[in-house]
């Protein structure tokens, strides 16, 4: 039987990652490229394609064993039909359909997904929750993104909005989202609100880079924050794991490379929220796919459309 391979592509607001990956989800070969230029769909196209060709040359896999390609979308998206319902940070793309428009521009089939859920099932099938069939997926960043795998399969809910754990609110004073909630989980955990938050303890900018050094090097004041992040996401997540009922709740993303800093507090907080019979038996951790998990994803959602096992 001939090998199978996919493409796996992970569009993002300022950079797109793709990669070539084999039936296992094992990466052959890599790229990056800038996402500036995007609003135009032709360009699109065609920076996709030639780095299709790139990753196939580099890899010397000839793009006829290619079967198909995953792309992972920075906002919500009807998956069954390819149609990016709306994108924050790519003008014009709202209500679009992707799938149709990319038919003949590249020579195989071609899926789309939102983001946080190719992680969620990267994370599902070789990760940190394989094995499972109920998981729990987040995804920190600027944003908070969230997958649902409910009986092994993406839960995507009937208007595509399922897992949206980012804007679970949380306080009905809290500060507007841009979703046009109100205490979104996003508005405490997210990138910018750590930052503001370790502006006000330290007096000046501080990188979360730094302040998880400094938090495992022992400074309470960067503790302090990383404990305040904590106790916010513990009471969604704990809530969503009284609801759900989990096997594993995966944490990725770049605010959870803060690493012990995050987790160990995170799950000391969890367990005054989550009912009692789920303490002990829902794992809490790291995402082990990292930056690879959205485009290793695509890649698997490809696949499985496909019926490829």
């Amino acid at each position: 039987m001939k090998k199978a391979y996919y493409f796996g592509v992970d569009v993002g607001g300022t950079f797109t990652k793709a990669a070539l990956v084999d039936a296992a989800g094992k990466i052959l070969s890599r790229i990056q490229v800038s996402s500036a230029g995007f609003n135009n769909k032709a360009y699109f196209a065609e920076t996709l394609y030639r780095a299709v060709l790139r990753l196939a040359l580099e890899a010397r896999i000839p793009l006829r064993s290619v079967r198909g390609m995953g792309i992972g979308l920075p906002g919500p998206v009807d998956a069954q039909r390819g149609i990016i319902l709306s994108l924050t940070n790519i003008r014009g793309w709202s209500h679009f359909s992707l799938v149709r428009f990319l038919k003949g521009r590249v020579p195989f089939p071609v899926f789309i997904e939102n983001d946080a859920n190719c992680m969620a099932l990267a994370e599902s099938r070789i990760g940190a929750a394989k094995g499972a069939s109920f998981a729990l997926c987040l995804t920190l960043g600027t944003g908070v993104g969230g997958g649902l795998i409910l009986d092994r399969e993406i839960y995507r809910g009937p208007f595509f909005l399922g897992g949206e754990v980012g804007h679970m609110p949380l306080d009905a004073h809290g500060p507007v989202c841009e979703c046009g909630g109100t205490g979104c989980l996003e508005r405490y955990v997210g990138n910018q609100a750590i930052a503001a938050r370790a502006r006000k303890v330290f007096g000046r900018d501080v990188r979360l880079e730094d302040m998880s050094r400094m938090a495992r090097s022992g400074d309470r004041r960067a503790g302090k924050v990383w404990k305040d992040v904590a106790l916010h996401l513990a009471l969604a997540i704990g809530g969503l794991m009284n609801v759900l009922g989990p096997e594993v709740v995966v944490i990725g993303g770049g605010v959870a490379q803060a690493g012990p800093a995050l987790l160990t507090p995170l799950r000391a907080y969890v367990k005054k929220y989550a009912m009692r019979h789920l303490k002990a038996k829902v794992k809490i951790t790291a995402a082990a796919l990292g930056n690879d998990a959205g485009l290793l994803g695509a890649a698997l959602l490809a696949k499985e459309k496909l019926g490829q096992k």
